[in-house]
């Protein structure tokens, strides 16, 4: 085909050009297109080699993607699809609710996974199903059928002021420390922190911007305290690397111990609570807790609820009250005053 092409070129030209001219432009054509190989447009739709499956789980996560959905959470997402896929053995468009009823049913009485667990997982598999509706692959959502789970209220306490005590009397160096009081301080979630830089840090103003659920930006702030502990490892920091100030800025903010000084990874930074929990002897100490203590105590403290509200970085005012657990003698207090 390209050397009709080539030919039909030179043809075209023949009025205009000298003969030295066309034996130029044929040259130059056969030297600059050899080895090209030209094939026509084809609109029809090519196999994949994906099965119908994989390819709408495929683009359900390229569009969650595109919403900037953080990578831990798109692996959940992908997890559970591709095991309840895996259980059923069904195309998506051949799966009915009674299919997902059964799926619940062998998921919490034969493998013994928790209520709160299971909600999660149906949450994935409708947030898929909606998906497919709204780009017309599938027709409805059998999720859907499979009803509302009943959730026993279970109120997640935050830390107690001597439990935070016992805790920071517990961490063994500077930064285990500064850990500590910066979770507490800045309430941030732990892959907001896992990703932060030593240059992200505004000391002076003693305030920082993190990137929360997709992508949000807002700005928390550090405690005089948190400042003080995370100005100590920092210098340290610079002993221990031989380096100024300004260098560290572009290297991570927590780091391991050891000669490496690696990015702690939020599973390392939950290992670290872990040992500190366990030597302070203080129960479920994870990095999640002290974001929930942080909102209680503003909230206790008299910050509105809708600044707390902006502080966590949540979309709805629902959320911030799950989080916070009003103190009942404050309660106590505020019916004597306005009662």
């Amino acid at each position: 085909m390209i050397q009709k092409i080539l030919e039909a070129v030179v043809d075209a030209m023949v009025p205009y050009l000298e003969p030295e001219q066309l034996e130029k432009l044929n040259n130059v054509l056969y030297i600059n297109f050899h080895n090209i190989e030209v094939r026509e447009e084809c609109y029809e739709l090519q196999p994949t080699g994906l099965s119908g499956n994989e390819a709408k789980l495929q683009m359900f996560v390229a569009s969650k993607k595109a919403v900037n959905r953080q990578d831990n959470t798109l692996k959940g997402y992908v997890r559970e699809i591709k095991c309840m896929l895996d259980f059923l053995g069904k195309d998506i468009e051949d799966i009915t609710g009674m299919d997902l009823r059964y799926y619940y049913g062998v998921m919490r009485e034969k493998r013994h996974i928790k209520m709160s667990t299971m909600q999660t997982r149906l949450h994935c598999l409708s947030s898929f199903w909606d998906f497919l509706i709204s780009e017309e692959l599938t027709h409805t959502n059998p999720v859907k059928k499979v009803g509302i789970l009943k959730l026993e209220k279970v109120i997640k306490k935050p830390f107690s002021a001597e439990e935070l005590e016992a805790i920071r009397g517990s961490c063994e160096n500077i930064r285990d420390r500064a850990l500590v009081e910066f979770l507490y301080s800045t309430g941030i979630r732990v892959s907001e922190l896992e990703a932060l830089d030593v240059g992200d840090i505004e000391m002076g103003k003693q305030e920082l911007i993190v990137y929360g659920k997709g992508s949000k930006e807002r700005k928390t702030y550090l405690t005089d305290i948190a400042k003080f502990y995370l100005k100590r490892y920092l210098q340290e920091r610079c002993k221990e690397e031989k380096a100024s100030m300004e260098e560290l800025q572009i290297r991570p903010l927590f780091v391991s111990l050891d000669k490496k000084k690696k990015r702690l990874t939020a599973a390392g930074i939950q290992y670290l609570l872990r040992t500190v929990g366990k030597k302070a002897g203080v129960k479920k100490v994870h990095p999640h807790r002290f974001r929930r203590t942080i909102a209680t105590d503003l909230l206790n403290k008299g910050m509105p609820i809708e600044q707390v509200k902006e502080f966590l970085g949540h979309e709805k005012l629902d959320t911030t009250m799950i989080y916070c657990t009003v103190k009942e003698e404050q309660v106590q207090a505020s019916h004597r005053k306005y009662a």
